[in-house]
């Protein structure tokens, strides 16, 4: 076998573990999508069921709250149904286009994330009673 054929060879395995790990990576990238997805629904219900709560003391902040809860819910069907190249294009177009509300939306989901994070680790920790203090 010739120095050249060798080449060829290292050539052709180089190319297939590049191809096996692109198609690996863009897998995970799938699952990873659709576990994101299933959290964000999980969110958008643990939001209506805050404005649910509030909706007897502050009926205009729960409509709010709800609407809010609305857009979390079709970014959740975003996420499912469009790629990653689109989502990740628009969230481009939309820093580029509206910073403020890109940040904002950002401080805002993080925020909201803590919040249900949160409140699930208080339920496990047997912190739900009825004299628990949330923050």
């Amino acid at each position: 076998m010739s120095v050249s054929d060798k080449a060829r060879d290292a050539e052709q395995s180089l190319k297939e573990g590049a191809t096996q790990l692109k198609d690996s990576a863009a897998q995970l990238a799938e699952q990873q999508k659709k576990a994101g997805a299933r959290q964000l629904s999980g969110i958008a219900g643990a939001v209506h069921a805050a404005a649910d709560q509030l909706e007897q003391q502050l009926p205009g902040a729960a409509t709010y709250i709800h609407d809010a809860a609305e857009r979390i819910d079709h970014v959740a069907s975003d996420l499912r149904n469009r790629n990653l190249s689109d989502i990740a294009g628009s969230v481009r177009r939309l820093g580029q286009e509206r910073p403020l509300a890109l940040f904002g939306g950002a401080v805002l989901a993080g925020f909201v994330l803590t919040r249900f994070l949160k409140s699930g680790q208080s339920d496990r920790d047997g912190d739900s009673g009825p004299n628990s203090e949330r923050t």
